[in-house]
Order: C-alpha cells, then sequence, then structure tokens
C-alpha cells in the first residue's frame, strides 16, 4: 500500500461536482505504475471506479485499486461498483472513507467474500472532510445548513426594516456567489423574498450565470407564487429540510431574515454560520437575528479572513457542548 496513491485519489475526487452524491476519485495501480484513473463526474454517470478500471482495460487483472470511498455495493442509477471491481479481476482494495449510507455501504464485505483483500480508512480525515455535506445528509437525514449573513458593525443587517441595505463589498459579494455555486439550495423566507426580490442565483464578476445554480428556495405561509422558486409552505425547518433531503440536496445555505434565522436556530437546524462584517455602521436598523435568548450552541470558529475591508468569520457549531 502506497499513500501517494490514495492521495492522488482524493485530488482527482475534488475535481468531481457539487450534486447529490459525494465526490469520489479512483485510480488503478498494477505493479507501481497508475494504470487508469477516474472521477464521479455527477449523478447519472459512470463511478469513479468504473471510470478507473475502463482506462486500466486488461491491466486490472490482479492490480490495485485506490479508492477516496467505499466502493458501493448496490443498483441505483449504475450498477454496483463492486460488481466491476470483482470482474475486473482486482487483486486488492484500497479506500479512505468508509459508505455511511444505507444503500450503498457494506461493499467491504461483498468485496472480501469475492477474496480481494480490503484495506479502509487511509486518509479518512480529508476524505471526510471533502464529502462533509453528503456524509451528513446520509447520517442525520437532513441537508448540511450554512447560515450566511452580512451585517455592520454594530451588528444590523439593513438601515431599517423592510428596506434592502447593501452592506459587503465586491469581493465579499464575489465569495458569496461562489459559495451559492457550491450548494445544493438557497433558502429564504418569503418576507425577504418580497421585500429583498433576491434572484438567489450564482453569478461571474461580469454578472453571467455561473455553470451551477443552486435550488432557489422560498420558505413560509404567506401566499405567493415565485416562478423558477420552489415554495415550501411550512414554518417548520425541520419539515423543510426533510422535503429537500428527499430532493437528495446535500448544503442548504440560508440566507433569510432574523426571523428565519431564529427559528432554525430554535430548531437546531444550523451547522455552520458564515458572518460578513463590513466596517460600518447603520444605527437603528434591524439585527441579524431575533431572539429573546442565546439558543445556539457555542461556535467554534475554523477560519477568519478579510475580503478588501470586510471580515468573514467562519464557524461550525460546538457538537461536545
Amino acid at each position: 500500500m502506497d499513500t501517494q496513491f490514495m492521495l492522488q485519489a482524493i485530488e482527482l475526487a475534488e475535481l468531481g461536482p457539487y450534486s447529490s452524491n459525494p465526490r469520489v476519485g479512483a485510480v488503478c495501480v498494477k505493479n507501481g505504475i497508475v494504470v487508469g484513473t477516474g472521477y464521479h463526474r455527477g449523478a447519472g454517470t459512470a463511478h469513479a471506479e468504473v471510470e478507473a478500471l475502463a482506462a486500466a482495460g486488461d491491466r486490472a487483472a490482479e492490480a490495485d485499486l485506490y479508492v477516496s470511498l467505499e466502493p458501493c455495493s448496490h443498483f441505483g442509477r449504475t450498477p454496483p461498483c463492486t460488481q466491476a471491481i470483482i470482474q475486473a479481476g482486482i487483486r486488492r482494495v484500497f479506500f479512505a472513507q468508509l459508505d455511511p449510507s444505507h444503500e450503498a455501504g457494506g461493499g467491504t464485505d461483498v468485496l472480501i467474500a469475492a477474496g480481494c483483500e480490503v484495506t479502509g480508512e487511509i486518509e479518512s480525515e480529508r476524505s471526510n472532510s471533502l464529502n462533509r455535506e453528503w456524509n451528513h445528509r446520509m447520517r442525520s437525514g437532513v441537508p448540511f445548513v450554512t447560515w450566511k449573513f452580512a451585517q455592520s458593525l454594530d451588528g444590523r443587517v439593513a438601515a431599517k426594516l423592510g428596506e434592502r441595505t447593501a452592506i459587503s463589498g465586491l469581493q465579499s459579494q464575489e465569495f458569496n456567489h461562489d459559495l451559492r455555486s457550491r450548494v445544493g439550495a438557497i433558502l429564504v423566507g418569503t418576507q425577504t423574498f418580497v421585500v429583498d426580490q433576491p434572484s438567489l442565483s450564482a453569478r461571474k464578476p461580469d454578472g453571467s450565470l455561473r455553470d451551477s445554480q443552486p435550488l432557489r428556495v422560498v420558505m413560509g405561509l404567506r401566499d405567493i407564487a415565485p416562478a423558477g422558486f420552489l415554495h415550501l409552505a411550512t414554518r417548520d425547518p425541520k419539515v423543510a429540510l426533510l422535503t429537500l433531503a428527499e430532493l437528495g440536496i446535500n448544503h442548504v445555505l440560508l440566507e433569510g431574515g432574523p426571523t428565519l434565522a431564529a427559528a432554525f436556530i430554535h430548531a437546531d437546524c444550523i451547522n455552520e454560520v458564515i458572518s460578513i462584517t463590513a466596517p460600518i455602521t447603520l444605527g437603528a436598523g434591524p439585527r441579524s437575528l431575533v431572539t429573546d435568548s442565546p439558543l445556539m450552541r457555542p461556535i467554534k470558529i475554523t477560519s477568519t479572513f478579510t475580503l478588501g475591508s470586510d471580515l468573514v468569520q467562519i464557524g461550525v457549531l460546538d457538537s461536545t457542548v
């Protein structure tokens, strides 16, 4: 076993798109030489293992296969990867992360029963991080939720209630659009939708749309019919997230106002917070959060940096508290 091949598989996985499926890479190695590589290119396409085996051809016989995720063992849109591995005559399989899903997990037992040597949990921390949001949905049944908001130095999100106010700078806005292109859905409340009329699209600096666009979601009981948006007629965050999970959404970006954010905090449905603080003061406008008590669990800051004159802080909720 050579760790460098697993790292190569993980690097290949990083090339894959953000979709309902995990990002997976595979490297086929024979006599210390890479004979085939592949990565998953999105739902419905060949899995990484199949792509790598196809590239290797006859050279896959008696070779080793390095995969960033335990090979799947179920029939979905494509046949199980375990079947392709066995048919190719792979001798040994190394993988980084166990598959946490109920449907596709268990590939290790299938491969061992067929005579393959299997070794797992190699560079598992990096692979788990790569598929953080998908892992969360597989284990919890609901999408991973990132609450993102921009605020002034005095904690305001607008100059006054019901008025849209530009707060963050151009670099922060570009950061936001990059983030939007990497999530499955963006969620706002009906109040934000009516007041701000947001596009919730991921755009390039020139204003054109990026290749990857999120599902645009409005949540609330107000009678609206937003064209091009999914309207979830509920005020319950858990109901909304279960609906989005059924659609295969791994990552939800919460961009709603302070009332919607409070609802998600009350329901303990926020996993990550991104705050962007601009060097301005707004005085009497609404604050970033409307709640009577500090209900959110402590936040562990994982990253702090500046974008232009804005301060960005990213943190995850501390699960140990």
